[in-house]
């Protein structure tokens, strides 16, 4: 049986290596802040190669439902956490993300390009959070990802076994996606990121954001030559960039949505900062250093 000694250790070196973690994404975070205030947003007519930003309505044919919902959109995304129980009793930690969907057009007064929106930074509009065991849409919160429109809420009828096989599938896909391609701690945007293991009999809550038809969203992305249009309004696509990583999707005003990124950029920067310092300074004492 560990020691509180050893137990204390352990922790210490767990929470220097967290802080180090967030003090580098507050890095990226604050350099995303950046290539998004200092891209200009242009009509979306007169975008050239390259880095963009448009604002738009999301038009197309195509539709999927989301998996949780069944709203009809182009796009979703579904965060799953896991209940995992602690000494305190417990706590939620991120299992997996899901996104999928099809392209669509984002369309302004003066045109229309197309979008694919796979391996963006999402920033939607929350449409439910169901928890495995609840048997209803539980009352949502404002979060970083979205807000709660009640009215795309109408997936209350999917029952929770279906809840639970749909979270176990998605978790041990995303399991099986990181140990074959090594994955990576920054991960978690993409179609399946890092899983923190899996088992049956887990208590799950998931969360389902979508771009959802005829709403209007701002787009920060790389733009390119669509190597397969249709017809003059899809010769150009709007995707992640090779040289450029930046690609936002978000439901927010610009404004909004540069106050988001700094703010978080500000406590990922300072706040893993002072716990990595914090940590190092634990150990340091320990050992007799200080």
């Amino acid at each position: 049986m560990s020691s509180p000694s050893t137990n204390l250790d352990v922790a210490t070196v767990v929470g220097f290596g967290f802080g180090l973690f967030w003090f580098y994404k507050g890095f990226r975070d604050y350099r995303e802040f950046r290539v998004v205030e200092d891209t200009p947003e242009m009509p979306i007519r007169s975008i050239p190669m390259g880095l963009v930003h448009v604002h738009g309505k999301a038009t197309g044919e195509q539709r999927v439902a989301g998996p949780i919902t069944g709203t009809p959109c182009f796009f979703y995304k579904v965060d799953i956490e896991r209940w995992v129980r602690d000494k305190s009793g417990g706590h939620w930690s991120h299992a997996a993300t899901c996104a999928e969907g099809v392209r669509f057009c984002l369309e302004d007064a003066t045109g229309k390009v197309l979008v694919d929106a796979h391996g963006a930074e999402y920033d939607l509009i929350l449409t439910t959070k169901r928890e495995t065991g609840s048997g209803a849409g539980a009352s949502l919160g404002r979060l970083f990802g979205g807000t709660r429109d009640s009215s795309l809420a109408t997936g209350s009828g999917v029952s929770d076994s279906d809840l639970l096989n749909y979270a176990e599938s998605v978790v041990s896909t995303a399991h099986t996606t990181f140990s074959l391609d090594g994955g990576s701690l920054l991960s978690g945007l993409g179609r399946g990121s890092l899983s923190l293991g899996i088992g049956s009999g887990h208590r799950y809550r998931l969360s389902e954001y979508c771009i959802i038809p005829e709403h209007w969203y701002d787009v920060t992305g790389s733009c390119v030559e669509n190597p397969n249009p249709q017809d003059e309004h899809d010769r150009n696509m709007i995707v992640k960039g090779q040289n450029e990583p930046t690609f936002l999707i978000s439901w927010r005003s610009e404004k909004e949505i540069e106050s988001t990124l700094r703010n978080r950029a500000a406590l990922h920067i300072f706040g893993g900062g002072a716990l990595s310092v914090a940590c190092l300074a634990i150990l340091l004492f320990r050992l007799g250093w200080l």
